[in-house]
């Protein structure tokens, strides 16, 4: 049976373009490209020297995040370079996704202690 999609009902085309732009950023290799890109402009031989893959595939995940209006490029002769078209909204999402593990851990550690804190204290 063939799910409906969202698109269809109405009040929902803000959160289908919200989604969509998630969909196209849900993948560890545009996230590392995205991530690299907040510390400035790179060009595509730096992005690769970060990014061990492929130069066909970096190209199109380039092309996605670039459809998606995240990233925009400036040609200089042979260079192209690319930069983030919405850094405040990028920075904030790889914020989000960076942080889950270092929040993990601090709810990791908090547990641990209070366990500690029970033991020693029922001894």
């Amino acid at each position: 049976m063939k799910e409906e999609t969202t698109s269809q009902e109405p009040g929902f085309a803000f959160w289908e373009e919200r989604a969509r732009l998630l969909r196209t950023i849900a993948h560890p290799v545009r996230l590392a490209i995205l991530e690299s890109l907040c510390d400035g402009p790179r060009c595509v031989t730096d992005i690769n020297a970060l990014i061990a893959i492929a130069q066909p595939h970096l190209s199109q995940h380039i092309a996605a995040l670039r459809n998606a209006r995240l990233i925009a490029c400036h040609v200089n002769g042979p260079l192209r370079c690319y930069y983030i078209l919405k850094p405040t909204l990028v920075r904030s999402l790889i914020r989000l996704v960076s942080s889950d593990h270092s929040e993990r851990q601090c709810v990791r550690e908090t547990v641990i202690r209070q366990a500690q804190r029970r033991r020693e204290t029922t001894r």
